[in-house]
């Protein structure tokens, strides 16, 4: 019992309370020794744990490394995946279908033939057979020596529009006294028209030919000196080789 209670009141030539303020001081050292070496152990374990856990694979990335097959199906959903084709693959796509069809389309548009102006009908060339002439004054009184105005009237009696090339169908007006040839436009090509003009189907075709009132010379374009003698006088407007139209006059002093 001696020990315990010298533990409990301290001897010594010092005052008890010193001696439990020393006894305090150690016991708190020896607390603090304690924390420092619990600390110690944990802060060891805590890096080998942490080296240790950087290596092994852990099931989550064990299972991000794996290469899912996007084919596989979902038998339990019955829900198909599509299957994604790596382009160049002949395998067909989703997307693939209408492109394959604007192909087709775009290459049946190229098939179709684009109509040209060959395969367009040109018009026919104008024919004695499908045409007639009028010929009109402007009066049937005239002056010697004065000139007469001629309307000459092309009329297209085909069903068809046509050509009327003069070179090929000339058409010509000629003044005669009787059996007398006095004036005609062939003389001179100057007093005849030229060229080619489209005339519709059962259109007309109207142009002006003026007699100056003279004799006139084969293949000449001037006018004889030579004064008219009063009298009837006939104009006629003919198509070579097909119609003909007449127009009476007379001419007073």
């Amino acid at each position: 019992m001696a020990p315990m209670r010298g533990l409990q009141h301290p001897v010594g030539p010092e005052s008890p309370q010193t001696y439990w303020i020393r006894r305090g001081v150690l016991l708190g050292v020896l607390v603090l020794i304690i924390v420092l070496l619990v600390w110690l152990l944990s802060t060891l374990l805590g890096n080998n744990t942490s080296d240790t856990s950087g290596t092994p694979a852990t099931p989550s990335e064990e299972t991000s490394s794996v290469s899912v097959n996007p084919s596989w199906t979902d038998t339990a959903w019955g829900t198909p995946t599509p299957t994604p084709t790596p382009s160049g693959s002949s395998a067909s796509t989703p997307g693939s279908a209408p492109a394959s069809s604007a192909a087709s389309g775009a290459s049946s548009a190229s098939k179709t033939p684009t109509p040209s102006a060959s395969s367009t009908p040109a018009t026919v060339a104008c024919s004695a057979g499908s045409a007639s002439v009028g010929l009109t004054g402007g009066s049937s009184s005239v002056k010697v020596g004065a000139k007469v105005a001629f309307t000459v009237t092309l009329t297209n009696t085909g069903k068809t529009d046509c050509t009327w090339d003069f070179a090929k169908l000339p058409v010509g007006v000629t003044v005669t006294s009787g059996s007398d040839r006095i004036w005609s436009s062939d003389d001179c090509a100057a007093w005849k028209p030229r060229g080619k003009t489209t005339v519709r189907a059962g259109k007309s075709y109207p142009y002006k030919v003026t007699w100056p009132g003279q004799r006139s010379t084969e293949n000449s374009c001037k006018a004889s000196t030579e004064e008219l003698g009063a009298g009837y006088y006939v104009a006629t407007a003919e198509i070579k080789g097909g119609a003909a139209k007449k127009f009476v006059m007379q001419l007073h002093q």
